[in-house]
């Protein structure tokens, strides 16, 4: 028998590896705008987790963040086909999934067309009972009103239904402010500072398989 009735998951780092096309993003950015500071590879690792907004803002000071984040879309949207792509055994273990009963969802801060864009780049998108973006919340995770939008409306009642899986200690946070169990997976660039806090700690989906099934 299921622990958990859903599964909820983040999209960058999670379900979709998009870590080089956020790198390659911004390399062709700082090209024609100037940032505080050319980043390394390492440090825009880090761009993978909170809101476009936030990193806009701070990247680049002198411009209008919302500018800002127009252009990263503009500019990111040719480079989603060719690294953009999902994580070893994943397709056939979230299929292993469903097929054991567990609702599947999404809750990112990225916008609705790029996460859509995201979803059918990774050929996923019809496993999903439901996706939540950070156009259907006022505010972006780690503020829980996406776990608790995608839990109404899959018409769950019970916290302790509900698993959220995400890459970093945003996705730990969220789960946590919305009180449901965490579990973060360990094999992005990323540090985790918050690992050890979640329920779970998964270094692969093999790893997320042998837990959950």
């Amino acid at each position: 028998m299921n622990k958990y009735r859903v599964i909820l998951f983040d999209l960058d780092g999670t379900l979709c590896d998009t870590d080089e096309m956020i790198v390659q993003t911004m390399f062709k950015i700082y090209e024609t705008y100037k940032p505080v500071k050319v980043r390394t590879r390492e440090e825009l690792y880090y761009f993978s987790g909170p809101p476009l907004i936030e990193m806009m803002k701070n990247e680049f000071p002198n411009n209008k963040p919302e500018e800002m984040c127009r252009v990263f879309r503009e500019t990111s949207k040719e480079l989603y086909a060719p690294y953009v792509k999902t994580f070893a055994n994943e397709i056939d273990i979230l299929k292993s999934l469903k097929e054991k009963g567990y609702l599947l969802g999404v809750v990112t801060n990225k916008g609705y067309p790029l996460t859509k864009y995201s979803l059918e780049i990774c050929h996923i998108q019809d496993l999903f009972d439901v996706v939540i973006s950070s156009d259907d919340v006022d505010s972006p995770k780690p503020n829980p009103a996406g776990v608790w939008l995608a839990m109404e409306k899959l018409n769950i009642q019970n916290k302790s239904d509900v698993l959220y899986v995400g890459d970093n200690d945003i996705d730990y946070l969220t789960a946590e402010n919305a009180g449901v169990d965490a579990m973060l997976v360990s094999w992005g660039p990323r540090e985790i500072k918050l690992l050890n806090k979640a329920k779970y700690v998964a270094s692969s989906y093999n790893e997320m398989k042998g837990i959950l099934l």
